[in-house]
């Protein structure tokens, strides 16, 4: 069926790490039309201020007003870009640019209301006086470690109510659905009555924490949807609990990319997919502009694939469950896998099915397209989680994050 095995293949790739991808640096952008200095994505293309705000300007109007005087082949550089509107607009749009990302009067008070309104919502929860000046009380720290939960705690807490019951490896469609359905049922947990898991309130709630916070809502339901999964099930306690510690991080980014709204640049949880919202806004407050970028660029590429069908990037967490080596932030403390084997062959059985569905699907040029596409951007992640985390270490008291969140940025 091809040429060569794609679970071997593919499987091999995934478990393979590069460390000389170097992320890009904010000051290396360039504008897609002019050239001049970028700072980020604007509707949809690289773009500086000047051509946002020109594309802004006059992307909605009638473009048969702009008239050009060289017959519509003017160059559009930094120096050049104000002496034609034509030109410069049609190259606008000829990058990708796109009008019907332009928020009109409206659109703009409702998304700066709801982010007022989030920013309120949280901030409500925050009183400072409950907190001492000089530091965190000791009674507030043994409240947090009696209703946290750890993540070895969580991976092997047993209830009947799954694994769910194997689908046929044969239909591609079944195993879809027996994915779709564990992914479903895991994403019904709420954590805070299900786990006991409190949120320490900080003296002064920031971002960072609002991001820890979230992340650490989407652990527990990532690994309720994981346990639900026969394959994991079998795999004894060692490594499932490794499994999870090392992939988990990395796997936090592509499940963001299903909920990604690309346009108004936020993040929806949970399952309804409004169920709690991070803004972008979050992350460059927490981490700057530069890293900010960096998630937009990664995102917007992931959105594509999302858009071709959920399923698809629902897989994709289950192929990076199983990776031996994901990440090159394991820490080499940690004991190896027990059967390596077993956790290859459970790999190559969802690369296999995943193989199939897209080829069946899309073709296998849109195949070997998204799959260099997952590789590509699991290298990216794993830089970009490495600057989060010497961030977060920095910034944050190890005191205030849960200790699952704490296991998985090895700050335990």
């Amino acid at each position: 069926m091809y040429a060569s095995n794609p679970s071997t293949d593919m499987s091999t790739s995934f478990n393979a790490k590069n460390t000389n991808d170097q992320p890009r640096k904010k000051s290396d952008l360039s504008c897609v039309v002019c050239c001049g200095s970028a700072h980020g994505y604007n509707f949809d293309a690289i773009s500086c201020e000047s051509c946002k705000a020109f594309f802004r300007r006059n992307a909605l109007l009638n473009t048969d007003r702009l008239k050009c005087r060289r017959d519509g082949c003017c160059e559009i550089t930094l120096e050049t870009r104000r002496r034609c509107k034509s030109c410069r607009l049609k190259k606008c749009f000829t990058v990708g640019m796109r009008k019907e990302w332009i928020l009109t009067e409206e659109e703009k008070v409702n998304k700066k209301r709801r982010i007022e309104e989030n920013r309120r919502l949280r901030l409500t929860n925050v009183d400072e006086s409950l907190l001492p000046s000089n530091g965190i009380s000791k009674q507030s720290m043994d409240i947090t470690e009696k209703q946290d939960v750890t993540l070895q705690t969580v991976v092997l807490d047993k209830n009947p109510a799954y694994p769910l019951k194997t689908a046929s490896i044969g239909r591609t469609s079944d195993f879809f659905d027996y994915v779709t359905t564990a992914f479903n049922d895991g994403f019904q947990l709420n954590p805070t009555t299900s786990y006991g898991w409190s949120y320490p309130l900080a003296k002064k709630i920031t971002a960072l924490y609002q991001i820890l916070q979230t992340k650490n809502t989407t652990a527990l339901r990532l690994i309720n949807f994981f346990k639900r999964l026969s394959e994991f099930d079998t795999l004894n306690e060692i490594d499932k609990v490794n499994l999870v510690k090392n992939n988990l991080a990395s796997i936090f980014f592509f499940h963001a990319a299903l909920g990604y709204d690309p346009i108004n640049d936020i993040y929806h949880e949970g399952i309804p997919s409004n169920d709690a919202l991070l803004y972008g806004d979050d992350i460059r407050d927490a981490h700057g502009n530069n890293i900010h970028i960096r998630c937009i660029l990664i995102m917007r590429s992931l959105s594509s694939i999302v858009q071709m069908d959920p399923r698809i990037m629902q897989l994709t967490l289950v192929i990076f469950l199983f990776a031996i080596r994901l990440s090159n932030m394991i820490n080499i403390r940690e004991p190896p896998l027990t059967n390596r084997q077993q956790v290859f062959e459970a790999q190559n059985i969802y690369v296999e099915q995943l193989w199939i569905f897209l080829e069946k699907h899309f073709g296998v040029t849109r195949t070997i397209r998204t799959f260099t596409t997952l590789i590509s951007k699991c290298l990216l992640i794993d830089t970009l989680f490495r600057d989060i985390q010497q961030d977060i270490h920095e910034n944050v008291d190890r005191h205030y994050v849960p200790p699952i969140m704490r296991t998985l940025i090895d700050m335990s």
